[in-house]
């Protein structure tokens, strides 16, 4: 009787403490082993180009899953009997539904765990139809898939999202923070059997969606530039090509094109070496299209006007011993200041350039735009190579007059000339318009103030001067668009290797604006190391410029020049 007392006094002295002071503590615990959370996945938000069509979107898929014990043995009504069933049948009925092979799924079905995976992103469809069988223990969860209906078009701008829903590259990793929202979750009480046990605990939290992305990429132009830059590429069997088209009067980017673009649909397909933006990561030297950045910070500095009178020699030798030639010998020329940038002469404008201290020039190429990343944001992105004036040696004296001995990428060009066609004034270039919320608010990008780089004239004159460039003389012929006035500059740069400039091949580019008169528009183009055809800027990037560049005010719907230029002649 004292044992039993004992005993007693134990169990009671147990119930007590748990029914009393570790009461909620014990709760708490059963509650928890039995509750399930399951995650509530928020939709991805959409990437739109600039008229609203859809770029990147999240299309509705689910992944079909299995509580492998209700498999093991289940009844199935055949001819008014119950027959009895296993994995085996039920990868045979289910198998259809899927689009699958009944062999490849025996093995998810067959075991004890509670939870596995049998096929993944499914269409609601199948899922549908898979449901409809009846089938117990078989369970789907939401799955949203990435989705790119315009394919490989601006591949290389929007990137892609991995399996595991993780961004990879391009604006949806630079833009995951507004596009990726944010996860629900439902939590309920659930039997031995997974069953929701009716009028207990559940909670549930409701997924934020995330937010759409606007670019201001208008989608044909996109697609028209990359056809047109593949073409170039395999006609002069060039290793890549890439097309930049911006608006001068908002710096919008209205086209970031290169060849070879990735389709995130299956990157996988596309060597790794497309998978960037290289008109944003690939830095080159500019060659002669960064001469204007001489021309205008000559103007400007009142060191020179458009019809200054020179006489050009072949051959130019400075005070430190060097010898700067042009490309091609010839006798002395008489050329104006606007010729010498015509005829893209490297002496001429290491004459002119010479009159400016090295300080001032390297604040001028700052003032462009070269050495800074620009407002874009892109994974990648590279600031160029801009050495301060203090470190530059005998050489980058004066080849960073004619666009050599520094670098940049293609965006940065481009920028040089929207911000002579913007009246001197350079804004940030940006590829996002604006951001529309879950609830349908639409945010645009909030506008940032220029920053005047050359005065209204300065700008003018050099765009008087590039439109000499495209003209008769001039060495830009080839990117004349019919119908329109044009004003741009060729350029042709060695490319620079371990052992100096010898053999490494050449980048030529193209970069202008039309209508010259009032420009609407600016397109750089670049090709890079041609094989076939020549390699010089104008050969194999001015055609390329004048195909975009035609597209592109026919589109917009530009009118054709209705005024002839008042050119200052390019020889005296």
């Amino acid at each position: 009787m004292l044992v039993l007392a004992l005993v007693l006094a134990v169990f009671v002295g147990r119930l007590v403490l748990l029914q009393g002071a570790d009461a909620s503590e014990v709760a708490a615990k059963a509650v928890s082993s039995r509750t399930q959370t399951t995650a509530l996945p928020a939709t991805r938000g959409e990437i739109t180009a600039r008229d609203g069509s859809v770029l990147a979107a999240s299309v509705e898929r689910r992944d079909v899953v299995v509580d492998q014990t209700l498999v093991a043995r289940w009844t199935q009504e055949v001819d008014g009997e119950e027959v009895a069933r296993g994995p085996q049948d039920a990868a045979a009925q289910i198998a259809p539904a899927l689009g699958l092979d009944p062999a490849s799924i025996v093995e998810p079905l067959t075991g004890t765990a509670r939870w596995a995976v049998v096929a993944r992103s499914v269409t609601p469809a199948q899922w549908r139809a898979a449901s409809a069988l009846g089938i117990p223990g078989l369970y789907s969860e939401p799955a949203p898939q990435r989705s790119y209906p315009a394919g490989s078009v601006a591949g290389n701008v929007i990137g892609w999202v991995g399996d595991d829903g993780s961004p990879r590259a391009g604006l949806e990793m630079s833009a995951d923070e507004v596009l990726h929202g944010t996860a629900g979750s439902d939590s309920s009480e659930r039997g031995l059997g997974g069953e929701r046990i009716p009028m207990a605990t559940a909670q549930r939290t409701a997924p934020v969606d995330g937010s759409d992305l606007r670019l201001t990429l208008d989608r044909d132009l996109q697609w028209y530039a990359q056809e047109a830059v593949d073409a170039q590429v395999e006609e002069t069997g060039a290793r890549w090509g890439a097309v930049t088209v911006m608006d001068p009067e908002t710096f919008q980017v209205l086209a970031l094109a290169e060849s070879g673009t990735v389709d995130p649909n299956d990157p996988g397909a596309t060597d790794q070496a497309g998978w960037g933006n290289r008109s944003l990561q690939e830095v080159f030297e500019p060659g002669s299209t960064a001469k204007v950045v001489t021309a205008a910070a000559a103007i400007e500095e009142g060191e020179t006007t458009p019809r200054e009178r020179l006489t050009v020699p072949d051959r130019l030798e400075v005070p430190n011993g060097q010898e700067f030639r042009d490309s091609s010998e010839h006798d002395d020329q008489r050329l104006t200041f606007a010729g010498v940038l015509g005829e893209s002469s490297n002496t001429g404008t290491v004459m002119v350039g010479s009159r400016l201290s090295d300080e001032t020039r390297y604040d001028y190429l700052r003032r462009f735009g070269f050495g800074e990343k620009t407002a874009l944001d892109f994974p990648g992105e590279s600031s160029g190579i801009l050495a301060p004036s203090q470190d530059w040696d005998g050489a980058q004296r004066y080849t960073t007059m004619f666009g050599q001995g520094f670098a940049g990428t293609m965006l940065q060009s481009a920028q040089v000339y929207a911000t002579l066609a913007n009246g001197g004034v350079r804004l940030p270039a940006h590829v996002v318009d604006g951001v529309t919320a879950p609830d349908g608010t639409f945010t645009p990008l909030p506008k940032e103030e220029g920053v005047r780089v050359v005065s209204e004239r300065t700008a003018q004159d050099v765009v008087d001067m590039l439109e000499g460039a495209v003209g008769t003389g001039g060495t830009g012929g080839e990117a004349a668009v019919p119908g329109y006035r044009v004003a741009g500059k060729t350029g042709t740069a060695e490319v620079a290797g371990e052992k100096g400039y010898e053999g490494n091949g050449y980048i030529g580019s193209f970069v202008g604006m039309a209508p010259a008169e009032d420009p609407e528009l600016v397109v750089a183009v670049t090709v890079a190391h041609p094989t076939k055809g020549g390699y010089y800027g104008g050969t194999v990037a001015g055609p390329v410029f004048s195909d975009v560049m035609s597209y592109a005010l026919a589109a917009r719907n530009v009118p054709p020049s209705s005024s002839r230029p008042d050119l200052v002649p390019l020889t005296w």
